[in-house]
């Protein structure tokens, strides 16, 4: 029948006592090992007393002048070793190599993010980590809350909520602008705020109590807009506005992604806002997470040079 340690007495077990054990069964002497260790006779002895408490066993043998270990001593020593190389493996940090890993990052964006940053960014991966899997996950308002959950690895996003434990970096510093139907009023004259009050507008609202930031900017001017329509995405915007007078307005960025099919005209306002990138403790100094941040923010340094 096996002798098994209960719980207690595995948690007053440690790596240190555990290396006192080692030496003493490689020195085959109480004072050799404390000589090695640079300890008292006394300490050694009390660890290997409460060792042979712990494990049931007396460890070590009188035989004629010195000690020998017995069989369960030996057993636990080898046993020991594995342990204590295991746990030198986890304070070693590990190195990650891009182009044989099959790891999978989580990105937490909505549809300007993924319009913008994504086929930029699998292009990099498929040419360095053909193995490396992306999974996007839509945003909305929620990227913050993602993060503390563990959904997502990363949040790309004009977010400004300050949480413990998220980290951010500014990728990018966006602007506003107006996007109307090519044969607008607004492509041949200019868009002033006062015109731009009296204007039907389209706004696309993420979540039930999201604005944009240009609104808090709108209101200082105190200017209303008139809202006919809302959506909860950009991903048809572009469609509706074509053929209709209504005024779309959303980063300047939008210009990748919108024309020629639509125009892009200057707000009649002066407001900007950052996108940034936000990452938990969990994540923060693992090899390859640290890479593909890295990969996002060398797209977000192409995207500043193009613009």
């Amino acid at each position: 029948m096996k002798n098994t340690i209960d719980d207690g007495a595995l948690l007053q077990t440690d790596f240190a006592s555990l290396h006192v054990l080692k030496c003493v069964h490689d020195q085959r002497s109480i004072r050799g090992a404390a000589e090695m260790l640079e300890k008292n006779q006394s300490t050694v002895s009390y660890t290997i007393d409460r060792l042979r408490q712990i494990f049931g066993d007396p460890l070590f043998v009188r035989l004629g002048r010195g000690i020998e270990p017995t069989p369960r001593c030996t057993a636990i020593v080898k046993g020991a070793e594995e342990l204590l190389q295991r746990f030198q493996a986890l304070l070693t940090t590990e190195e990650f190599d891009p182009s044989v890993s099959n790891e999978r990052f989580v990105l937490s964006c909505n549809f300007y993010e993924r319009s913008i940053f994504l086929p930029k960014l699998m292009r990099r991966l498929r040419r360095e980590a053909p193995n490396v899997r992306i999974v996007v996950i839509q945003a909305n308002s929620e990227g913050h809350r993602h993060l503390e959950n563990g959904d997502c690895d990363v949040v790309i996003a004009p977010l400004t909520a300050e949480t413990s434990g998220i980290y951010a970096r500014e990728l990018i510093r966006e602007s506003y602008a107006c996007f109307v139907a090519p044969d607008s009023r607004f492509t041949r004259e200019p868009l002033t705020l006062e015109a731009y009050s009296r204007a039907k507008h389209i706004l696309v609202r993420h979540a039930p109590h999201w604005r944009p930031y240009y609104r808090e900017t709108l209101d200082r001017l105190g200017v209303s807009l008139d809202i006919v329509l809302e959506v909860p995405s950009f991903g048809i915007v572009d469609h509706i506005i074509e053929n209709c007078d209504l005024i779309f307005t959303a980063s300047a960025g939008f210009e990748r992604i919108f024309c020629p099919r639509l125009t892009m005209i200057p707000a009649p306002f002066d407001c900007d806002f950052p996108i940034r990138m936000y990452w938990s403790s969990r994540t923060h100094k693992s090899p390859a997470h640290i890479w593909f941040r890295s990969m996002i923010q060398q797209v977000a340094d192409n995207l500043r040079f193009d613009t």
